[in-house]
């Protein structure tokens, strides 16, 4: 069948891609299209066509599957974020173990990968503890205070209510809006580098009940905005810590080059049994606390702790998943290259009692390289690299290395697979992948996994 960019067709959306699109075929022509649900019968317009696929936009639903929920939120479809909020939540998660399965497969080549189903979480709602809202001016210059419209990095809708953090979150954000129009502060505008107020964040202690309001602009002060900040503190005596990032680049970072102590605690406090982590305005924790503790506990039962091993973490952050297997190991090294994750997980480490955690700040690659060189045995490595994966040189150095068991955190099923393949061509057996779903209504999924020597 002959398919061109601009055609208008009818399809039936029978899966759901990797990236969280849906996926319909015109004969045997693969299309994907940006939203739909499998059982789905749509009107849609090809926008893209490539050798062996097209993507496309829906138009209409001739007829809704019978799965199709109702979204909760009124801003589903234009924000970029809860794809899936039409979707029954017990479904996403058959898509996200599906889709683990799938690149361990097709990517790494294991031909009946040991995939447990998905640990769900309990709140599917409200469960984020960090938020990100944009300031932007409209059209005619009017504030708009929300988040990226699906598809675009420059738009931005205004938003009346979130259900991924707390309702308070969306208290704030009101206040926060009428404010800072009835202060005058202006927005900041991207292409033209002018204004002040670049971006709002929130982060909540979800057991402790402290709240951070954290303000980004583009420079350190401007008329009104004592008295802006004032009033944000007198509307929500809820919030324990107000800070702001100083961000004057072209940079469109929610991080500043220097950060303001307002008013309260530098931090907020979050609890994760048994241990209590200080979380600052920069600092990276996992935005749903109830599923870190799953993920956390997970880990400890994939490194099977027998008493006295010596733990190597790589991309150990702020610290917080030592500091979580310290308790079972003999000692825990973290290997990390941001100063003020350094900083954090120390300090972590201190208002927690811990004495057998020790941090090196450096390039993962260059410090393993380092430990090797010095003769450092570990009987066990945690890795828990970013999206893109372990650099090659770090497979390099685990298989000269060659500690007994590796456990690896990932957030991305393709590059684990990939790394996975390389370990396990030369001296590791895959023993257990565990999927754990941090973002409910979204195509992201958490997996652990663990190898041993053979």
């Amino acid at each position: 069948m002959s398919v061109h960019s601009g055609d208008i067709v009818d399809l039936e959306i029978t899966d759901m891609a990797h990236g969280g699109k849906a996926i319909a075929k015109l004969d045997r022509f693969v299309v994907f299209i940006d939203r739909g649900v499998p059982g789905d019968k749509i009107r849609a317009k090809i926008t893209k066509r490539k050798k062996s696929y097209a993507e496309a936009r829906a138009l209409e639903i001739i007829q809704p599957s019978s799965i199709r929920v109702e979204p909760r939120c009124s801003h589903f479809g234009q924000c970029g974020g809860c794809r899936w909020q039409d979707i029954p939540y017990p479904v996403q998660l058959k898509f996200k173990a599906q889709h683990v399965r799938d690149n361990l497969t097709h990517l790494g080549g294991f031909v009946e990968p040991p995939v447990a189903e998905v640990i769900g979480s309990e709140d599917v709602y409200f469960y984020r503890n960090k938020m990100e809202f944009s300031f932007y001016p409209d059209e005619s210059s009017e504030l708009l205070l929300g988040l990226h419209r699906s598809g675009s990095y420059n738009e931005i809708f205004d938003l009346k209510q979130c259900f991924l953090q707390s309702e308070l979150s969306n208290q704030i954000v009101e206040l926060v809006r009428r404010r800072a129009k009835q202060f005058d502060l202006p927005t900041y505008h991207s292409s033209e580098h002018t204004g002040f107020l670049r971006f709002l964040m929130i982060r909540e202690g979800k057991n402790t009940g402290e709240v951070m309001v954290n303000l980004v602009t583009s420079a350190e002060s401007h008329e009104g905005l004592n008295d802006f900040y004032e009033s944000v503190r007198s509307g929500f005596p809820q919030i324990t810590s107000l800070m702001q990032n100083v961000n004057p680049t072209r940079a469109n970072i929610a991080t500043g080059l220097f950060e303001r102590h307002i008013c309260g605690q530098k931090f907020i406090t979050e609890r994760i049994e048994p241990y209590t982590f200080e979380i600052s305005a920069n600092s990276f924790f996992q935005t749903n606390t109830g599923q870190a503790a799953k993920l956390f506990s997970t880990v400890v039962e994939f490194c099977d702790f027998k008493g006295g091993e010596k733990v190597l973490d790589l991309y150990s952050g702020t610290g917080s998943l030592s500091i979580f297997v310290s308790q079972y190991a003999d000692s825990v090294t973290g290997i990390e290259i941001s100063d003020s994750a350094i900083d954090d997980a120390n300090r972590n480490c201190e208002s927690n009692g811990i004495d057998n955690c020790s941090f090196i700040q450096g390039d993962a690659i260059k410090v393993f390289g380092k430990l090797l060189t010095s003769g450092d045995e570990f009987d066990l490595v945690i890795a828990d690299p970013p999206r893109a994966g372990l650099h090659p040189k770090i497979v390099k150095c685990l298989l000269q290395e060659l500690p007994p068991k590796i456990v690896y955190v990932s957030c991305n099923p393709a590059t684990l697979s990939r790394d996975l393949k390389l370990l396990c061509q030369e001296r590791y057996e895959l023993k257990k992948v565990q999927p754990i779903d941090m973002f409910p209504h979204t195509a992201h999924i958490e997996t652990v996994a663990t190898l041993t020597r053979r």
